[in-house]
């Protein structure tokens, strides 16, 4: 018998783009993000660690994220974000 599952996801899904990205490497996601996907980045904190740029896609509010131990992922801010992470997580990998 067959079964088909409907998963509901009740937290934000961080998708990893790249384990052991670069400072260099996140830049350039910034750059394809605004230049291809034309994201403007609302936000930014840098912190030793950590470096969050805030952005809008398609409606959702999302977090693309270096940091040196784990790091570049893309972050939603909600639920409803994670269809547009995974999205732009393949895209940025694919590149």
């Amino acid at each position: 018998m067959k079964t088909k599952y409907h998963s509901t996801l009740t937290t934000p899904t961080p998708a990893v783009i790249e384990e052991t990205g670069t400072l260099n490497q996140f830049y350039s996601f910034t750059q394809q993000l605004s230049n291809h996907k034309k994201v403007r980045f609302t936000g930014k904190t840098d912190e030793a660690d950590n470096i969050d740029w805030n952005f809008r896609y398609r409606g959702r509010e999302l977090t693309l994220q270096y940091n040196i131990y784990n790091g570049i992922s893309l972050i939603p801010h909600s639920t409803r974000g994670n269809e547009a992470v995974e999205e732009l997580a393949s895209t940025l990998r694919a590149r």
